[in-house]
């Protein structure tokens, strides 16, 4: 079939769109072979690559399409990702700054490089450049909305008015981060004015006992409101650096709840081990290929001896039907909700909570709860470059030797389990560095 190069990259797009991963290669491959400096093209065949956790092979797409397009700032960017990807922070970060020369309006790359320095502690500069998200999101996006009610405050003298600090990215930031609020509230305080917390509702339950007059984003029941701020821009505000960040627990669940968990929990009759289990992220997270555990990896969970597990993902029945015929051990939860007032209550029932990289890991860890954190190679910039982190005390990191590859890292967990059976340590070499007990 004879096509234009628009019309190749429109039929691109629609397989994207699609999820059809392998008809997307085949057809970048053989359109390719007649538009070779088509760097659209290359970028979409490089994803295919990289869905595999094949960064390499992906990096070497987008480095044929710099052979055609060496000043594009976007073929550079992409380079740039993919040397991340492969934890080549060195390169990367270079290849972030040629990448921001040739194309300096790019929030994006902006962004992309103030992750890289966050990973790396170079919070000064990482914070200031990480404000350049706001400029990416769209009319209809959460930032634009709120500065329709109020224009964004910039720190100038407030004179009783009213800041509104909003959510605006993924419900685990809101949790990591709303505990730096009262500290920005007291700043805001100090310059005159007066700060309002508004998060999502299925947040609200559980961050009103944190901050006890924050509303539901959703119910618009800002009162007066002169000036609106993002929640991801406190850190810039009050000037937070790796070594301020406080790892203790701060927040709690409703007492009532807890112990309604756990007397449901407690209705099988038996001691067994009872372990929270997240699998998987939202399917929509740009990361989640990479961050989510394919059911059959978490095998060798199965076979440990009085142990049970309990699902805090709602919504996959059908993953756990297939776990359950792999002869897991896992419980179905038909009274459980999808509020996060109910999941905290849930996770300080249970003995311990095994997660890859999503929200509940946050919940888990700034309720104190004891975390076997399952993250990928490359990871969200929170976690560092390795095995430690400040965030949260109760949080032990086990991170991938390898994209993609799953097993030595449930193999370390499935040890870690064994050994909180036992009373004791896992063995030294399936120990992560974190110095966080799950006694």
């Amino acid at each position: 079939m004879y096509f234009e190069a628009d019309q190749a990259l429109s039929i691109a797009l629609d397989m994207r769109r699609s999820g059809d991963w392998l008809a997307l290669e085949r057809f970048c491959i053989e359109a390719l072979q007649r538009f070779p400096r088509d760097y659209e093209l290359r970028w979409q065949l490089s994803h295919c690559h990289w869905l595999r956790h094949d960064s390499v092979s992906a990096e070497a797409v987008m480095r044929e399409a710099a052979l055609h397009h060496p000043d594009n700032g976007q073929v550079t960017g992409a380079i740039a990702m993919y040397l991340n990807e492969q934890s080549r922070y060195d390169e990367a970060e270079e290849m972030y700054h040629r990448a921001l020369s040739q194309a300096p309006d790019s929030s994006w790359l902006a962004v992309d490089l103030a992750d890289l320095e966050l990973r790396r502690g170079e919070w000064r500069g990482g914070w200031t450049r990480f404000g350049r998200r706001v400029s990416a999101h769209r009319e209809n996006g959460v930032v634009a909305r709120m500065e329709r009610v109020a224009p964004r405050w910039r720190g100038q003298p407030l004179d009783g008015k009213r800041v509104v600090v909003y959510r605006e990215l993924g419900l685990g930031d809101d949790i990591q981060f709303v505990r730096y609020f009262p500290r920005f509230a007291e700043g805001v305080r100090r310059n005159g004015g007066v700060a309002l917390l508004a998060v999502r509702s299925p947040l609200h339950p559980l961050i009103r006992r944190f901050v006890p007059d924050c509303i539901a984003l959703e119910t618009h029941e800002f009162g007066t409101v002169d000036y609106t701020f993002g929640m991801m821009s406190m850190p810039l505000s009050i000037g937070l650096l790796p070594d301020q960040v406080d790892g203790r627990a701060y927040l709690d669940a409703a007492p009532q709840r807890i112990d309604m968990w756990r007397r449901m929990l407690a209705s099988d009759g038996t001691n067994a081990l009872r372990v929270g289990l997240v699998w998987a992220g939202s399917p929509t997270h740009r990361r989640d290929a990479q961050r989510s555990v394919p059911i059959e990896a978490l095998a060798p969970l199965w076979s440990l001896p009085n142990v049970a597990f309990y699902p805090v993902a709602p919504g996959r029945d059908g993953d756990i039907a297939a776990m359950r015929s792999a002869g897991a051990r896992i419980a179905g939860l038909s009274e459980y909700r999808e509020h996060f007032h109910d999941s905290a209550a849930l996770v300080s029932a249970l003995d311990v909570l095994v997660t890859v990289d999503s929200s509940p890991l946050h919940l888990a860890g700034a309720l104190g709860k004891p975390v076997l954190a399952m993250i990928d190679r490359a990871s969200h910039w929170c976690w560092g470059t390795g095995e430690t982190q400040p965030w949260y005390d109760s949080v032990r990191l086990i991170r991938q030797r390898a994209p993609g590859e799953w097993a030595p890292a449930v193999a370390r967990v499935a040890a870690a389990l064994s050994g909180r059976l036992a009373g004791g340590a896992a063995p030294e070499d399936q120990q992560a560095s974190a110095p966080v007990s799950l006694g």
